[in-house]
Formats: C-alpha cells, sequence, structure tokens
C-alpha cells in the first residue's frame, strides 16, 4: 500500500455552494476546469489505478472558505459550507473502501464556537484530521491560543491530524506601487505561499503550541516551506532583535512534512529528512495539481 499523505478534491456541492453566494461565480472554476480527476470521483479513481492499484490518496478539501469571505466570516453559512464539504468527501471515503483517507473542511474565520462545531462534525464523519488555510488575511492566527487551544486538544486527544495549507491570494501585491495589479508573475503562490506555510509554522512553534499539546501531528506543506532551509538564520535573527525569551526553534522539528516540491527535487526532500527526520517526513504530492504534465507528481515519486 502506498499512502500519498497530501493529495486534493475539490466538491462541487462546496464549489456550487460557495458559487451561490459569490454572484455566481465558482473560486478557481478556470482551473478545476483543467483537472477533471480532482472533481470527478470516477475519473479520479480511474487516474489512481493506472498509476498503482495500491494507492491510497489522503484528500484535503478545495477551494478554501476565505476564496468567498461573505462565507467564510459568517457562522452560518461556513457552517453550512464545512457541513457540505465533509458530507461529500465522506461519501467519496465511504463509496471506495481502501482508496481514500478524509480531511474535514473547519470553519477557522469565525468564533471559537464555530470552528469547534464544525471540528466535532467532521471528527463525527470520519474525518482523519482537519485542513486549515494559512495566509496573510487569517483572522485567527494560529498562536492564538484563545480561539484554537480547544481545537488543538480535540486534535491531539482524538489522534487527528492538522493539515496546513497557505491561501494567499493573488490580490496580494508583490509591492505597494503596483497594487493594482496584484501579484505578478506568480509570485503569490510560488513563492507566497512557501513563505506563508513557514509563517504558520513558526507562529505555532513560537507560540508553545507543541509545548502544550505535545502529541499533537501537524503537518506542513510542500515539504514544510522555507523551515528547512532558514531556521539557521532564525536562530541568529533572535538573537540579534532580543526574541530570546524561549528557545522555541527546536519545535520546528516536530512538524510532520510532506514531499510535494512540485516536481522531483532530491536534495529538497534530503533537506527535509535531515531537519525533520525521516520518521516526520511522509509521502505526499499535491496530486492532481500537476495539470501542465499529467501524473508527474505520482511519476516521480514513485519511480524516485
Amino acid at each position: 500500500m502506498l499512502i500519498d499523505c497530501y493529495t486534493h478534491f475539490a466538491p462541487p456541492a462546496l464549489s456550487s455552494f460557495l458559487s451561490s453566494h459569490n454572484d455566481g461565480k465558482a473560486p478557481f472554476e478556470g482551473l478545476f476546469n483543467k483537472i477533471p480527476h480532482l472533481t470527478n470521483v470516477d475519473e479520479r479513481v480511474s487516474y489512481m489505478k493506472s498509476i498503482s492499484h495500491n494507492l491510497v490518496h489522503v484528500l484535503v478539501p478545495l477551494p478554501w472558505l476565505s476564496t468567498v469571505p461573505s462565507v467564510s466570516l459568517s457562522p452560518s453559512l461556513s457552517s453550512d459550507a464545512c457541513k457540505i464539504c465533509n458530507r461529500e468527501i465522506s461519501k467519496v471515503v465511504a463509496d471506495n473502501p481502501g482508496m481514500f483517507v478524509g480531511v474535514g473542511m473547519v470553519s477557522a474565520d469565525c468564533d471559537k464556537a464555530t470552528l469547534m462545531s464544525t471540528a466535532l462534525e467532521a471528527a463525527s464523519m470520519g474525518m482523519s484530521g482537519f485542513a486549515v488555510f494559512v495566509g496573510p488575511d487569517m483572522m485567527h492566527p494560529m498562536d492564538e491560543m484563545e480561539h484554537w487551544g480547544d481545537f488543538y486538544e480535540l486534535a491531539e486527544r482524538e489522534g487527528l491530524g492538522v493539515w496546513l495549507h497557505p491561501n494567499r491570494k493573488q490580490e496580494e501585491a508583490d509591492y505597494k506601487v503596483k497594487g493594482k495589479k496584484g501579484s505578478m508573475y506568480s509570485i503569490w503562490n510560488s513563492y507566497g505561499w512557501i513563505y506563508d506555510t513557514s509563517v504558520a509554522m513558526v507562529h505555532i512553534a513560537a507560540g508553545g503550541v507543541f509545548e502544550r499539546y505535545p502529541g499533537i501531528k501537524i503537518v506542513g506543506h510542500h515539504g514544510g516551506g522555507m523551515v528547512k532551509e532558514f531556521t539557521d538564520r532564525f536562530e541568529v535573527q533572535r538573537g540579534n532583535f532580543g526574541h530570546t525569551s524561549r528557545d522555541w526553534t527546536s519545535d520546528l522539528r516536530k512538524f510532520y512534512v510532506d514531499t510535494a516540491t512540485f516536481g522531483y527535487q532530491p536534495w529538497s526532500i534530503t533537506r527535509s529528512v535531515e531537519f525533520f527526520g525521516s520518521d516526520r517526513v511522509m509521502f505526499g504530492t499535491d496530486s492532481p495539481m500537476d495539470m501542465m504534465k499529467k501524473g508527474w507528481f505520482h511519476k516521480v515519486g514513485v519511480e524516485g
């Protein structure tokens, strides 16, 4: 059995719900239409069997709720969106035994009560954990224990994972003077998302999450972003800027990370193993987001 710990599935019912609250515009519609096995279960199963009959996909849902702020900021609408998403994923899992593992959507931008009710409902549906989307527009950064503490306690107690995924928007400008154009040259995604994952990981580590909840399992996407390359720099700069009250950099090694480096980059995966340890680096491809060369992520992962 080959478990791919980080793949994506976009439940059509979720996209339809978000579209109904966004003037009929479905988030990422153009992109999703290019990848039929992102949304169509039969296409997905056929694609997986073409790779390996022993392949298991862990399904991290798309799109995130903040693509439609009127939904993500509403306790009732965000709860409905999570229910729609999680019901569809749980059905995919149930209808295809042994092929899929579900990761639940939670409402992270509203109040703590909404976060917890959606997390508990996802857990009751048999989800293996929760997807949390991180970026500069987060209403509650993940070191805010007042908001996240009960969520972390639930995840640790029930053995449920937390999958981090960046969600910076193209509208986040590279330079203020170019604000109207937003981010150019795909920088928001190719570099911005790696940065956003790293920022979330540092806030979690520095905020003492692993100290308070030592059994929690949190997955940093894209090989853990920039953390593995720049922690030595952190050690120096923490001293330079006086952030030396607690040595939290060792907690950065407590994350789990995937091998989703958007191609076969052995140096990056090797560095992840060196930094996080081989027991915390998991096979994960970001499939099926290799739309430019279908099957490439799995090919390099399985054969490489």
